[in-house]
């Protein structure tokens, strides 16, 4: 082979893109082994959840009658878990790490980890001996996919269990860091900036993390990925059943994973209406969204879903917006702003230092910035053919509008009912957007910048500091929190 045949074979898009997939999903199996068992975000009563549901149908055990505990308790053996769950808990000093923040992993002079041949010996069962167990309730796809695996799985130990679940995780994200190359290119971008957009999304330290852990968010992200990718495909080729089907099957999916995939429903209609009155209505068969809206319906029906239920109401309109005002007051501070978003970047909140806070004072600056240039590019008749068209860039930030709305929706509810912030606005919740996010902040840029050498320049700073952060976390914060 040549030197020009092996350049040509290392510039290979397929290669670049197989190379980031196998590279994320490296990564997460990395940290999935990083953090000790049942330390992420509410990975306890997650796992808790999938266990329950892989039980034997004929429960014929004793049951304790105790109430679910309090979510803050330091004790694990304080929740409704199942015996194995509360036991390797222990053994694995889960009651060290949850609320105490300097405590490490104790080491072993030998090759096994201390209790881990005792956790091995599968001397608990895997069954849940309370009446009220604590685990997340209602049918769930997530679960459904979980429980197959740990039922394969029934024969080896919980650690086994419990970290090829996490595994499981890390494929999901794969799947979605796949999904998000595909939106990238075909919402008009040139082949290296979409090649270079995945990689950031990839790195992006958030993702990588929360794709490590056991939670049902892990489906509904790459759901809300395949959605947008729907969309996009539609305003790209015209409404055809084949992009109506994939939509719809990501809101059918998706609402069968969490309810927040009920928001997507604005966007879909939102689509329907713009390709039903725009200038391509040529390109589409009405036939074909009279369809779609049928099946809706017909799924709605079916799934015997109250939807007026998630409207927020208290007792009379008066009051509803009264307690509207006090949770708007609450929520939207400069304070709780800058919460989501750091959390929602990575940061980790476990040591105050400069690296952190600089990070995300610096992506703020950028997103402003950017902001600006999203505004011009909207308003402006100047086409720059190395941006995407601007029906994208509008239904992109048409997303970022959509979750926001039933991110703050949910929230007002429980503020409503509980009359405190009970459930706040982590970053998390924001994370089945960040495609589109990516997306919109680097078309900004490269519309200020105006040339595509620069804005190619842009995308490797961004990539550049992406990476940095992405393993300054993982080997500056995480990896010296459990075990230096």
């Amino acid at each position: 082979m040549s030197k020009a045949q092996i350049l040509n074979f290392i510039k290979n898009p397929k290669l670049i893109l197989t190379l980031i997939l196998v590279i994320f999903f490296l990564k997460g199996v990395f940290l999935c082994t990083l953090s000790p068992i049942f330390t992420g975000q509410d990975e306890a009563r997650h796992y808790s959840s999938l266990q329950y549901r892989a039980e034997p149908k004929d429960k014929n055990w004793e049951k304790i009658d105790r109430p679910v505990g309090s979510i803050k308790s330091i004790n694990i053996a304080d929740y409704n878990f199942s015996q194995e769950m509360i036991h390797a808990g222990e053994m694995a000093d889960y009651n060290v790490f949850r609320h105490q923040m300097y405590n490490t992993v104790n080491f072993s002079d030998g090759y096994n980890g201390v209790n881990e041949a005792e956790i091995n010996r599968q001397l608990w069962k895997p069954y849940n001996y309370f009446k009220q167990p604590d685990i997340v309730g209602g049918k769930n796809l997530y679960y459904s996919i979980a429980v197959s695996l740990e039922k394969i799985l029934s024969g080896s130990d919980i650690l086994v269990r419990f970290f090829s679940n996490r595994i499981l995780s890390t494929v999901l994200g794969t799947i979605g860091i796949f999904l998000a190359y595909l939106i990238f290119k075909n919402i008009g971008l040139k082949e290296k900036a979409s090649l270079i957009l995945t990689a950031i999304t990839a790195f992006q330290p958030k993702y990588g993390m929360y794709f490590a852990n056991i939670n049902y968010d892990v489906l509904l992200i790459p759901l809300f990925f395949i959605f947008t990718l729907g969309a996009i495909l539609s305003l790209r080729n015209g409404f055809n059943w084949k992009n109506g089907s994939l939509m719809l099957l990501a809101i059918g999916l998706g609402f069968f994973t969490k309810p927040t995939a009920l928001i997507l429903l604005l966007p879909f209609f939102g689509l329907i209406v713009y390709f039903t009155y725009s200038n391509y209505k040529k390109k589409i068969n009405l036939k074909i969204i009279l369809l779609a809206i049928i099946i809706f319906i017909i799924i709605a029906y079916f799934s015997n879903y109250n939807f007026i239920s998630i409207l927020p109401f208290k007792h009379n309109l008066p009051e509803t917006f009264r307690s509207l005002g006090a949770y708007l007051s609450e929520s939207l501070t400069m304070g709780r702003f800058a919460l989501s978003s750091r959390t929602y970047w990575g940061s980790l909140g476990w040591f105050s230092n400069a690296i952190d806070q600089n990070f995300t004072n610096f992506v703020w600056t950028i997103q402003t910035i950017s902001v600006v240039g999203i505004i011009l590019f909207l308003f402006s008749k100047k086409k720059l053919d190395f941006l995407p068209e601007k029906k994208y860039v509008v239904f992109l930030v048409g997303m970022i509008i959509a979750l926001q709305f039933g991110i703050r929706m949910a929230d007002w509810k429980v503020f409503m009912g509980a009359g405190e912030l009970e459930l706040g606005t982590p970053g998390r919740y924001f994370l089945p957007n960040l495609v589109s996010h990516i997306a919109l902040v680097f078309v900004g840029l490269g519309y200020l910048l105006q040339k595509e050498n620069r804005f190619k320049n842009a995308l490797l700073v961004g990539l550049i500091a992406m990476l940095s952060f992405s393993m300054y976390l993982t080997f500056n914060i995480i990896l010296p929190r459990y075990y230096l």
